[in-house]
C-alpha cells in the first residue's frame, strides 16, 4: 500500500479475535463494501526486509486457499503504522464457526447435532485437512471456532 494506512482501503468493524500472532478484524472494503477479515501481524523486520518466514506462511496461505475447504486469503497488505513494519492478511469474511452454529441451535453433549449433520461437517474437514496434508501442512489449532 506503500505510504497509505490500512484505514484508507478498509473499515474495521470490530475485532474478532487476538492471539499470539496478532489481531483480527472484520472489515469492509470501502472500494466494495465487501466485509473481509483482516488478520494484522507485526513484522519483525531483517536487515533483507520482510523476514522469510513471513514470506513462507503468505505463500503457504496462497497455495492451501485455492481449496474450497480453506478460507480464502485475498490479498496481503504490507504498511507502516507508528513507524513499525505490519502485515495485514485480508481473508475472505465466514460470519460463523462451527462453535458459533452450535450455539446458536442449542446443541451440546445433552442436545448433539444430527449424526447426518456431524457426518457432513467432518467429511469436509477430512477434505480440508487432506488438502493442507497433500502440502506438507499440518493445522495444529483444529478446534470448532476454527470451522
Amino acid at each position: 500500500m506503500g505510504g497509505h494506512s490500512i484505514n484508507d482501503a478498509y473499515e474495521k468493524l470490530e475485532k474478532i479475535g487476538q492471539g499470539t500472532y496478532g489481531k483480527v478484524y472484520k472489515a469492509r472494503e470501502r472500494s466494495n463494501g465487501r466485509l473481509v477479515a483482516l488478520k494484522k501481524t507485526r513484522l519483525e523486520m531483517e536487515e533483507e526486509g520482510v523476514p522469510s518466514t513471513a514470506l513462507r506462511e503468505v505463500s503457504l496461505l496462497q497455495m492451501l486457499s485455492e481449496s474450497p475447504y480453506i478460507v480464502r486469503l485475498l490479498r496481503v497488505e504490507h504498511v507502516e503504522e507508528d513507524g513499525k513494519a505490519m502485515l495485514y492478511l485480508v481473508f475472505e469474511f465466514l460470519d460463523q464457526d462451527l462453535k458459533h452454529y452450535m450455539d446458536m441451535t442449542g446443541r451440546g453433549p445433552a442436545n448433539p447435532l444430527p449424526t447426518s449433520v456431524v457426518q457432513n461437517f467432518m467429511y469436509q474437514l477430512c477434505l480440508g485437512c487432506a488438502h493442507i496434508h497433500k502440502h506438507g501442512v499440518m493445522h495444529r489449532d483444529l478446534k470448532p471456532q476454527n470451522m
